[in-house]
Order: structure tokens, then C-alpha cells, then sequence
């Protein structure tokens, strides 16, 4: 099994900025911040899954890049799309689940 080093995009860190500001409206602070590490530790599962996943067929994360490939993360609500250049696994964009038809 070969270990990559996951990058997160600008507009990742954006996606997951978002996510915490909407649920610290919502909800708590620290309920924000336990629902990101666990995005988080999620995100870091592709340093050893990215390999594994498939290309992914559909137009949407193409959008994102040409080799892209999708993970879905907490409990499926959300999709990390993702590609892997080289030793980097490097996600492009986080979007909620619902938006790419599987």
C-alpha cells in the first residue's frame, strides 16, 4: 500500500470555512469544530484510499480536473473531489452529496 501526502486546495480550505461558519450559525462552536476534525481525518483516509477509487465517469468533478476522482465523506452527506499527481493526493473541492448524482 503506498502512502501519499493530501493537499488541500484554497477553495477546500474555503469549503471547509464555510461548513464551520454555517454550523456555528446553526448550532456551537465546539460542535463545529468536532464536525471539521472529523471532515478533516476523513480527508486524511486518502493517503492510502486515492489509489484505490476509481475515475470517476460523470461530468461534475471532471469540471474540477480531467483525472478527477470522488470520496464520499461524513456519512455521505458531502463528496470530496480529488486527484492524485505524482506522491500528492491533492482535493479540489468539497461539495455537498446531493449535487453529483451517482
Amino acid at each position: 500500500m503506498t502512502e501519499k501526502k493530501v493537499i488541500l486546495s484554497g477553495t477546500v480550505r474555503l469549503d471547509i470555512g464555510a461548513i464551520s461558519d454555517f454550523i456555528i450559525r446553526v448550532s456551537r462552536p465546539e460542535h463545529a469544530e468536532r464536525y471539521t476534525q472529523n471532515l478533516l481525518d476523513e480527508l486524511a483516509d486518502l493517503s492510502y484510499l486515492a489509489t484505490t477509487r476509481p475515475e470517476c465517469p460523470l461530468k461534475l468533478p471532471k469540471r474540477y480536473h480531467p483525472q478527477a476522482k470522488t470520496l464520499p465523506i461524513c456519512r455521505r452527506k458531502l463528496t470530496a473531489i480529488f486527484h492524485v499527481e505524482g506522491d500528492f493526493v491533492i482535493v479540489d473541492k468539497i461539495l455537498p452529496s446531493s449535487l453529483i448524482i451517482y
